[in-house]
C-alpha cells in the first residue's frame, strides 16, 4: 500500500471491537458444531490494526494468548507501542506492516485473524491481498473475521458521499473536515412533503455528522470506498481456501443458521437475499477451512460449553428493561435465567446449568439475535468479587497514566470516568491491600466522594478489576 499517509496526519480514533473477541467468535463456531481453538492459548493477528488497542482489550484478560497487530501507520503504531509498554502486556506486539509484503512473507499461523474496517475502504490489489495474507497464515480450526460495508445500504451511503466530496473539493485539513460537517448537517435536517428516498438519504447523512473527526475525515472524505455484495465477498474467499460460517453481527446470526438443512451455496444465496430485504449496511463475515461442514441448524449440545451475559433489569414476572428497550418473556424458565445474568452482570453464567430444552435453547437464540443475551466460549475474563488486593485491567491503569480520554474494560466496553475514579483506578494496582487501599484513597483529594470498599465494587461491576 502506498499513501501512508492521511492516517499519519489525521489520527483515526482508537476503539475496540467486542464483536471480533475470540472468545465470541469460537462461541459461533461451536453453535456450528466446529471445534475452534482455544482463545485462552490461541494465536491471534488484526490486519491494519491501527494502534493496536482492540487486541490490547483482548490480551489484558487472556495473559497467556498472544496478539499481533501490524499496521501501515508509523503514528499508529506508535502510539499503540506505547501503551502496550505502559501496560506491561508483554503479549502484544504492535508493528509497522504492509499488507502487499505479508501477503507474501508471513510466516506461522494465526489461529484468529481480524480485518476490521478495511475492506471496502481499500483498491481491489489491497482487498486481494487481504485473503492471500489470511490463507497463508489461518490455522486449520482457525476463524477469519472479515467486516465490510456491505450492499445495499452502502448504496446510499455512497451518494450521500458523494455528495459531500462534491461540496469540500480542494478544501484540506481542519478547513475540510469542518465544511463535511457543515454540509451534513444542513443536508440531514428533516424537511415536510419530501419523498421517502429523500428522506432515508437524510437519515444516512444524520450519523455521518456526529462522527468524530478522525472517522469523519477518513470514513467519508477517502477517496476509496467499495461497499460489497456479500455473496462477492464470499467468492473472492472461496478462491482463497476459505468457506463462509456466519456473521458476527448478533442480528444477522440466522445468515449462517438459516434454521434448516442447506448446502453452503443455498446459505449464501439466502442471506444475500436477506440483503436487500433489510437494507444491510454493514457485514462481520466469518470464514473457516472449506470441507469442516458447519451445521445450519445451531447444534444445542455446544450450548452446553457456552456462557452468557445479560445486562438487564426485571421489573415484573415476565417484563425486562434493555438498552435496546423494554421486553417480556412468556417463559418462566427462561425470565429466571434472564434476571440471574442481570444481577451477575458483568459475569457470565454457564448455559449447562440452564439449558434444558431445545425449546430454551431456541429461545436464548432469539435473545441473542436481539442482542439482549450474550454469548461466550469462556466465563468472564474479571472479577464482580474483588479480593484483599484489588488489581484493576492494566490495560486500563495505563490509559490514566498516559490521560486517555476514554477507557476501555475488559469485555472491550467504552468506559468514560471523571478524575476521582481514574485516580483510584491508579491506586488498584494489586500491591495495596484492603487498609492501604482506604487509607491512601481517604488520603486523596477525592477520598470523600465515597468509601474506597464502594468503589472497588462499583469499579468491579464495571468490568475493570481483574482479582
Amino acid at each position: 500500500m502506498t499513501d501512508t499517509f492521511s492516517y499519519d496526519a489525521v489520527e483515526y480514533p482508537a476503539a475496540t471491537y467486542p464483536s471480533t473477541h475470540p472468545a465470541h467468535l469460537a462461541a459461533i463456531a461451536h453453535l456450528h458444531g466446529l471445534a475452534v481453538p482455544d482463545p485462552r492459548t490461541a494465536r491471534v493477528l488484526e490486519i491494519a490494526g491501527g494502534d493496536g488497542l482492540n487486541l490490547a482489550g483482548m490480551a489484558a484478560g487472556l495473559p497467556d494468548a498472544h496478539f499481533t497487530s501490524f499496521d501501515l501507520s508509523q503514528a499508529a503504531v506508535s502510539r499503540g507501542a506505547a501503551l502496550v509498554e505502559e501496560a506491561g502486556l508483554a503479549n502484544v506486539g504492535v508493528v509497522v506492516g504492509d499488507i502487499l509484503d505479508w501477503a507474501n512473507t508471513a510466516a506461522g499461523q494465526y489461529d484468529y485473524i481480524i480485518a476490521h474496517g478495511l475492506y471496502a475502504w481499500v483498491p481491489e490489489a489491497v482487498r486481494a491481498a487481504t485473503w492471500r495474507l489470511i490463507d497463508r497464515v489461518l490455522s486449520p480450526e482457525g476463524i477469519a473475521f472479515v467486516s465490510y460495508n456491505a450492499q445495499p445500504g452502502g448504496f446510499l451511503r455512497m451518494a450521500v458521499r458523494d455528495m459531500v466530496r462534491r461540496e469540500v473539493a480542494g478544501l484540506e485539513g481542519a478547513e475540510r473536515i469542518e465544511k463535511a460537517r457543515e454540509v451534513l448537517r444542513e443536508y440531514s435536517a428533516e424537511r415536510e412533503g419530501e419523498r421517502m428516498v429523500q428522506q432515508a438519504l437524510r437519515k444516512v447523512a444524520a450519523p455521518m455528522a456526529a462522527k468524530n473527526d478522525g472517522a469523519l475525515y477518513h470514513d467519508e472524505l477517502s477517496d476509496a470506498y467499495y461497499p460489497q455484495a456479500l455473496a462477492e465477498v464470499v467468492a473472492a474467499a472461496g478462491e482463497h481456501n476459505l468457506a463462509f460460517l456466519n456473521d458476527a453481527v448478533p442480528k444477522m446470526i440466522t445468515d449462517g443458521l438459516p434454521g434448516e438443512d442447506m448446502d453452503d451455496a443455498e446459505v449464501v444465496a439466502a442471506a444475500q437475499a436477506s440483503d436487500y430485504e433489510a437494507v444491510a449496511f454493514f457485514h462481520q463475515s466469518l470464514f473457516v477451512r472449506p470441507g469442516r461442514n458447519p451445521a445450519r441448524i445451531a447444534d444445542f449440545s455446544a450450548f452446553q460449553d457456552l456462557y452468557a451475559s445479560a445486562k438487564v433489569e426485571r421489573t415484573g414476572d415476565s417484563e425486562f428493561d434493555h438498552a435496546e428497550g423494554p421486553f417480556a418473556i412468556d417463559d418462566a424458565a427462561v425470565a429466571d435465567f434472564l434476571d440471574a445474568l442481570g444481577k451477575a452482570w458483568p459475569e457470565r453464567l454457564s448455559l449447562a446449568q440452564f439449558v434444558g430444552s431445545q425449546d430454551q435453547c431456541e429461545a436464548l437464540l432469539e435473545l441473542y439475535g436481539n442482542s439482549v443475551v450474550g454469548f461466550h466460549a469462556l466465563p468472564f475474563p474479571g472479577t464482580t468479587q474483588p479480593g484483599q488486593r484489588p488489581e484493576a485491567s492494566p490495560l486500563v491503569r495505563a490509559q490514566v497514566a498516559m490521560r486517555m480520554p476514554i477507557l476501555f474494560s475488559l469485555d472491550l466496553k467504552v468506559v468514560t470516568m471523571q478524575d476521582g475514579p481514574r485516580y483510584f483506578l491508579k491506586l488498584c494496582d494489586g500491591t495495596r491491600d484492603r487498609e492501604a487501599l482506604a487509607r491512601d484513597w481517604q488520603a486523596s483529594e477525592y477520598g470523600d466522594q465515597v468509601p474506597a470498599d464502594a468503589a472497588v465494587e462499583q469499579l468491579a461491576k464495571a468490568a475493570l478489576i481483574l482479582n
